[in-house]
């Protein structure tokens, strides 16, 4: 569906990727990859806290602050680590499972696809599964292509939107992020339904990294497909 007066270059024709019929156990973690595993986050939230007290005492007090709370978060995560792993049944990885919960979401750190946990096992997420508030969360891709169809539910669209600063947060703001990464928030399609249906965050590691969030896991998987061989 045509678009009066608006470019329709960045948008591309896809359909949903095969879905696996893959399933994996999960399994807890032998001693070694424990100790392996916790040494390495202690060592980068160590590295993060002492990098936050040199920025503190030299005047930069936001990247002080900021550097001082993931690395914070990393000690945290270190003595509370996951005991269990499976692997994604999309590409194989292994996957940190921090609850066994039934019904509870894993996202893979590699591919960015979601797996349920259903009876002990790792299965992959429905491609139909929605949420009412942006949940699921793929790499935000500099200069990224769009899916042709509405981000939040795939219907034709009917305009070309731009990320919205009130969806964004004050820290993006303030360091400028969306300047660097304005490609990966302009010319989002939508439907004569929807609107602000994306989110966007900084990465939790404390890099450049920005993620988009999406309230559907099918709009999502198509955005990821017609980026696959970009770089975030």
């Amino acid at each position: 569906m045509a678009i009066p007066g608006v470019s329709l270059g960045n948008l591309v024709e896809v359909a949903d990727s095969p879905m696996p019929s893959r399933m994996s156990p999960i399994q807890s973690r032998s001693a070694t990859e424990k100790a392996k595993n916790f040494a390495l986050v202690f060592l980068i939230g160590a590295v993060l806290c002492s990098a936050s007290w040199w920025l503190l005492h030299n005047g930069y007090t936001f990247f002080g602050i900021s550097a001082g709370l993931v690395g914070l978060f990393a000690l945290i995560a270190a003595f509370g680590g996951s005991p269990q792993k499976a692997t994604c049944p999309f590409c194989g990885a292994t996957l940190d499972i921090l609850d066994r919960k039934e019904g509870r979401k894993v996202r893979c750190e590699k591919c960015s696809d979601y797996s349920i946990v259903n009876a002990g096992l790792i299965r992959p997420l429905d491609v139909t599964v929605t949420s009412e508030q942006p949940e699921f969360e793929s790499p935000a891709f500099r200069n990224g292509r769009w899916p042709n169809g509405c981000v939040a539910c795939g219907a034709p669209p009917v305009r070309l939107d731009d990320l919205s600063t009130t969806s964004v947060g004050g820290a993006l703001l303030l360091v400028g992020r969306l300047q660097i990464m304005g490609g990966a928030v302009k010319g989002i399609p939508y439907c004569v339904q929807h609107r602000d249906k994306l989110a966007l965050r900084l990465s939790r590691t404390g890099d450049k990294e920005l993620f988009l969030q999406w309230t559907s896991l099918r709009m999502m998987r198509r955005y990821l497909a017609v980026n696959r061989t970009k770089t975030g």
